[in-house]
């Protein structure tokens, strides 16, 4: 069978399922999401208006913000085939970059276009191939020829490839397709068709969260059970949930805070935490694109991008070495004078290399504490926030702005011009100061740093750098000492742990914080503050919380 017989099967077994899901950007057709005789209550999911006894709505009456169809990322789609398939050549490595909503992958503004739809449809094609070729045993776990095998397999992948059980019907029409294509090429061949059609199917592609049965536009509703525990794994694994989940959903335990704050916190044990707390960070802190970054070669020869590639790793190890097996403080992530480095950045930070390491050369290293304290002064952080000569104050005091603080600046004015210089006469000019005495004297307080992260807290002259720096308007913060001093003031922030929480909360919804999210909003922030700022606290009352177990029809 040729790599075009079966794309050519495998689309149009999509088509005659019913696989165009009618409000999924770039399909049409008939909403084959839920049996029709799927209820709310069914699934053991309570109704808006039916809290089990002694657990009150955080707000009252939930009022969840719109939630927006949106496709797999590159990192879940992976992810996703990694778990469902085995298969860790991570094909979406070469699709279409992510869109961006608040700063986080999202994939739900534009709808599906020519181009992600081939990618989609050669990697389906690949993964197909692969699955019944060198993992059948893995996948399908049967003989073809056995009695009750396919049957068995396209309910079970099925199930696991949804998120959900499949249907009586799609059993039935995935059968079918299978039994048509292995009367023309065989049973290999025909698993394969069953296996490509799927992964092509929008109910794989998409976070698909049909309407409970029985609710009115612009009412609100518990979401069943499957669909809560798909948007639970995706934001605790950004990957497909596992049996245990999927049976806990269908067995109504996820129907009360307990029953989810108990698979939450399972969740946050298991090792494929390690993915979503690493995409958090990686988003959060700008680091994607870390090793392809242009540096100034004869300023800064040891930069390479094996060199960025340690610093992404450094960055994203220590923040799962401090939420998974450490105090999960938001305080250590800002203020830590330890960090997880390699040889290359001990060397850059000049101190020991670490004698404890994992088998990529990683372990714990100490560091100065007048030099080094948290995130900001990690070399991933200062040096994507740098120019190829030298530092950028608008780049560092920006993040500082908008990713700790949540002030959204505006725009730059219509013609200025963008430097690779940090020019203090920006601060005397009227149509840039206003932005710029909000951003430029908080990255005046980071010059210490090199472009690359380097210490060098004196100047080619020998004299200090001037790191007096200073955060306006910002209730609590004011004039600080280096990066240091900045550092432990953030960590004290109320605002920054206000802002630090939004942010989760925006990388778990995939979209926009809304006026109708405060309440929800209110209480997470509370939880997070009354766990001393512990990043799992955070992650359990955004799981738990009305906006993330409900949902408005749209």
């Amino acid at each position: 069978m040729t790599t075009n017989d079966r794309s050519a099967l495998a689309l149009c077994a999509l088509l005659a399922l019913g696989g165009c899901y009618s409000g999924v950007q770039g399909f049409d057709g008939d909403d084959p999401g839920a049996d029709p005789n799927d209820t709310a209550d069914q699934d053991g999911e309570p109704a808006a208006d039916d809290e089990p006894e002694g657990e009150q709505a955080q707000c009252g009456e939930p009022t969840p913000a719109q939630s927006p169809m949106r496709r797999l990322t590159r990192l879940e789609y992976d992810n996703t085939v990694r778990d469902l398939l085995g298969d860790t050549t991570r094909p979406a490595r070469r699709f279409s970059p992510d869109e961006e909503l608040g700063g986080f992958a999202a994939n739900s503004i534009a709808p599906l276009s020519e181009n992600p739809l081939n990618e989609y449809m050669a990697a389906a094609e690949d993964l197909a191939k692969t699955a019944v070729s060198e993992r059948w045993d893995a996948v399908v776990g049967c003989d073809a020829a056995e009695a009750g095998c396919v049957e068995g397999f396209v309910a079970s992948f099925g199930r696991r490839a949804f998120r959900r059980s499949l249907t009586e019907a799609e059993r039935t029409d995935y059968l079918a397709v299978y039994h048509d294509a292995a009367a023309e090429w065989g049973a290999t061949e025909g698993v394969a068709v069953v296996i490509h059609a799927m992964l092509m199917s929008p109910l794989f592609l998409y976070h698909v969260e049909p309407i409970s049965q029985g609710t009115e536009p612009g009412e609100v509703a518990a979401l069943t059970g499957p669909v809560l525990a798909s948007r639970l794994s995706y934001f605790v694994w950004a990957s497909m949930p596992d049996d245990v989940l999927l049976d806990a959903a269908e067995a109504g335990e996820l129907s009360d805070r307990a029953g989810i704050e108990a698979q939450v916190r399972r969740m946050l044990e298991h090792e494929r935490a390690a993915d979503a707390i690493a995409s958090f960070h990686e988003q959060w802190l700008h680091l994607q694109g870390l090793p392809d970054r242009v540096k100034d070669a004869a300023l800064f020869p040891e930069w390479n991008p094996s060199l960025g590639e340690s610093m992404e790793q450094e960055t994203l190890r220590f923040a799962d070495a401090v939420i998974r097996h450490g105090d999960g403080s938001l305080r250590t992530l800002l203020t830590a004078p330890w960090t997880m480095a390699d040889e290359s950045l001990a060397d850059l930070y000049g101190v020991q290399a670490p004698t404890d390491v994992d088998a990529d050369g990683f372990g714990q290293v100490e560091l100065p504490d007048d030099e080094r304290a948290g995130l900001l002064t990690h070399a991933s952080f200062l040096t994507s926030t740098a120019h190829a000569a030298e530092s950028s104050w608008v780049f560092r005091g920006k993040f500082v702005r908008e990713r700790l603080l949540c002030q959204v600046l505006p725009p730059p004015p219509p013609g200025a011009e963008t430097m690779e210089v940090n020019d203090p006469n920006r601060l005397e000019n009227p149509e840039c100061s206003g932005c710029h005495t909000m951003m430029d004297p908080i990255g005046v307080g980071l010059d210490a740093y090199t472009p690359i992260g380097a210490f060098e807290p004196e100047g080619p002259d020998g004299e200090p750098i001037p790191v007096q720096g200073e955060v306006k308007g910002a209730e609590g913060l004011g004039a600080f000492e280096g990066a240091v001093d900045l550092a432990r003031a953030l960590a004290e922030s109320p605002q920054v742990h206000d802002c630090v929480a939004e942010q989760w909360f925006q990388y778990g919804a995939r979209r926009l914080t809304a006026e109708v999210d405060e309440c929800t909003l209110e209480h997470v922030r509370e939880a997070f503050t009354g766990s001393d700022l512990d990043v799992r606290e955070l992650i359990v009352a955004i799981a738990v919380s009305d906006a993330f177990r409900f949902q408005i029809n749209e």
